[in-house]
């Protein structure tokens, strides 16, 4: 399974990326219930993750890579019910 396709999978179980995230330090509060509401919370979970393994080797890179597609994709449906995410700049 890709990065990717796991923050997709943690859309529709949230549990994934709280656990994963707790795994390196990242403390997450508890995911909301509705589908927008895990969209938003996997996406800025993501950016928290991603800081926190910063690293400058491909790995980290192919993984962020990962995580804007995703992201890109997140908020584009996000702005559609007038969520509007800050743009995402690591890499």
């Amino acid at each position: 399974m890709t990065f990717y396709d796991f923050l997709w999978e943690a859309v529709r179980n949230p549990r994934l990326v709280v656990e994963y995230s707790r795994e390196i330090g990242v403390v997450l509060p508890n995911p909301p219930e509705d589908f927008y509401g895990r969209l938003e919370y996997v996406a800025r979970a993501v950016v928290q993750i991603l800081r926190a393994e910063k690293g400058n080797d491909v790995y980290w890179h192919r993984r962020c890579a990962e995580a804007k597609r995703f992201y890109s994709e997140a908020s584009t449906d996000l702005r559609e019910v007038g969520v509007v995410l800050p743009p995402f700049t690591l890499c």
